[in-house]
């Protein structure tokens, strides 16, 4: 059985100064990278030359600690986090949550009705059946998927003031279709605040800067090529905002020859088949992480109806025999370099 046990790296940025005159020798670009959220968290700060780079490293250290903060709280791989204790106890009793946890929530939430489902945060007791970030992978038996397919069901989680009810016994939250793009937005915020104007956090497929007139036109963002890891399908200009790609090469294993991706299908408890990438522009990485993988299992024809409904723009890769096929939105595939003509 082949796996992948992190997830790769789904967007590459690239970012130069040539041609700007003098501003390349004015501009330190200061990066550190921390292994965190089952995959590489970078976070670059572009400074002024004259800026402290102990000053700088100090607030990366601390947009980093905020990101971890928010793992501690979220990651459904720790028995100690705040979502491990909800889905202990909310089947028997209402269950307070930190404001933090609940902004993630009602994200995940908001993402699972305006995708009448296909994003589910009620997933987790089918997606544990699969192992993904364990040791522990393959494919359940058919009959256990069945089992608990019935406990999916976003509408049987309520809040009560303040407080998080589940309906049924044996019900389960996760939040990975969300808290990593919480929690990279955290550390844009945590610079921000700092005074730092152009900024880069980048964790996996999630994505998020700020900008100023030092940066601004000389951001790419590459996307992989869904079936090529050496290889980029598409480039496009990115200033200020966050972009998310969710694939179905990010986390997964074979298995008798055939792939099975961490993004499950709500409605049938196996990974969802419709596209092989789904990459979504946003303001924020919250919105953004969620859309990503709501698109990704409603795939191309549904996802990109969805996104224009929302005034996104969005590029979804879909697989037909031995073609690789792109649907866009409108807007967005006139911003789009595509690089590789095995993509149609």
């Amino acid at each position: 059985m082949h796996r992948r046990s992190r997830e790769a790296i789904v967007l590459f940025i690239f970012f130069a100064l040539a041609g700007c005159g003098s501003k390349e020798a004015d501009v330190a670009v200061i990066t550190d990278h921390r292994v965190m959220m089952d995959t590489v968290v970078s976070i670059s700060v572009y400074a002024d030359k004259d800026d402290s780079s102990s000053a700088v490293r100090g607030g990366i250290a601390k947009a980093f600690e905020a990101m971890r903060r928010v793992d501690s709280l979220m990651s459904s791989y720790s028995d100690k986090s705040e979502v491990a204790d909800l889905n202990r106890r909310a089947a028997s009793e209402p269950v307070a949550i930190s404001a933090a946890t609940d902004s993630v929530l009602q994200a995940a939430l908001w993402a699972s009705e305006i995708s009448r489902g296909v994003f589910d945060v009620t997933i987790a007791p089918v997606l544990q059946l699969w192992g993904f970030g364990t040791d522990h992978l393959g494919v359940p038996k058919e009959q256990d998927i069945k089992d608990r397919l019935p406990l999916v069901n976003y509408r049987n989680l309520k809040n009560e003031s303040g407080a998080i009810r589940f309906l049924r016994p044996g019900m389960a939250i996760d939040l990975g279709g969300v808290a990593k793009g919480y929690a990279v937005d955290a550390a844009v915020e945590v610079l921000r605040s700092a005074g730092y104007a152009d900024v880069m956090v980048k964790a996996g497929g999630d994505l998020r800067t700020l900008s100023s007139p030092l940066t601004s036109g000389h951001r790419y963002i590459w996307i992989q090529h869904p079936r090529a890891s050496d290889k980029f399908f598409a480039k496009f200009k990115f200033d200020e905002g966050a972009v998310s790609t969710s694939g179905d090469y990010e986390r997964f294993f074979e298995a008798g020859g055939v792939r099975y991706h961490h993004v499950i299908d709500p409605a049938t408890g196996y990974p969802a088949r419709r596209a092989v990438s789904a990459t979504v522009l946003a303001n924020d990485s919250r919105t953004a992480d969620a859309l990503s993988t709501a698109l990704f299992v409603l795939g191309p024809e549904a996802g990109i109806a969805l996104a224009d409904s929302l005034g996104i723009d969005t590029v979804i890769l879909s697989i037909e025999g031995d073609k690789i096929l792109r649907r866009t939105t409108r807007g967005f595939e006139e911003k789009l370099e595509v690089l590789n003509d095995s993509v149609e």
